[in-house]
């Protein structure tokens, strides 16, 4: 059911981010040196369209997950950026930082800054069909990637991990969802079809360029299920919550 409740959702939101916009391979858009920093959580339809935007631009992202409830990003967000609103962007790319919110204007700016001009590149409705099944996903995955799960260890806060990914996978869906619930922050590799990463994936796991591929430097683990990927971080990074008692 899990699988296929993520798969409908990557249904709903095709064909965004799924593949590398094919101006890049041909174009000299800027790359940034290291990734762009996101607060945001899974299961917002406006950091989700931000993330399909770094998917087509193949741009990797720091994630700092900030579920409701959290009790850490969304206290270091308010103290970024001023106010507790997702997704927040700080791109420590420039000369001077650039922190924005609202999804529209981090969509445009990141086509702008490493695209080569929103209306020149970006995915037709990109934006405006988020209102139509932006929510899909979150309707379908009843919610999961919204709370912080209660028996988040507070130590997940500095784990370690690369998550390499691409925003339409609904086995990737299923183990984002799990690092934001866990609070957990990781660095998104971004290999959507067509990414010149995919060599380096390729690499890591022997031969295969298969999507999700988690790995924990802090523990040593690399995992190349999403089923157990996500055992292995509620296993790792979690406590069962505490039970109510019974009198």
């Amino acid at each position: 059911l899990e699988v296929l409740t993520s798969g409908l959702a990557s249904v709903a939101r095709l064909p965004f981010g799924t593949s590398v916009n094919p101006a890049l391979a041909q174009s000299t858009w800027k790359r940034p040196t290291k990734p762009i920093t996101v607060y945001e959580f899974e299961a917002c339809p406006f950091c989700r369209r931000v993330r399909e935007a770094a998917a087509d631009l193949d741009l990797d992202l720091r994630i700092l997950p900030c579920p409701k409830n959290g009790r850490v990003f969304r206290t270091r967000a308010v103290e970024v950026g001023g106010r507790e609103q997702f997704p927040l962007m700080v791109d420590e790319n420039n000369s001077d930082s650039v922190i924005l919110y609202e999804s529209d204007a981090i969509v445009k700016y990141l086509y702008e800054t490493y695209g080569g001009g929103y209306e020149e590149s970006a995915p037709p409705r990109l934006l405006s069909s988020t209102l139509l099944t932006g929510w899909m996903p979150t309707v379908l995955r009843l919610g999961r990637g919204l709370r912080r799960y209660d028996g988040a260890k507070p130590e997940a806060a500095g784990a370690r991990i690369t998550f390499w990914s691409y925003e339409n996978n609904q086995f990737a869906r299923l183990v984002r969802e799990a690092l934001c619930e866990l609070e957990i922050p990781y660095t998104l590799k971004a290999c959507a079809k067509g990414s010149t990463k995919r060599e380096e994936l390729k690499e890591l796991q022997g031969g295969s360029t298969k999507v999700p591929f988690l790995v924990d430097a802090g523990t040593g683990e690399n995992v190349q299920d999403s089923e157990q990927a996500v055992a292995y971080l509620f296993k790792e990074y979690s406590s069962p919550p505490p039970e109510e008692e019974i009198e």
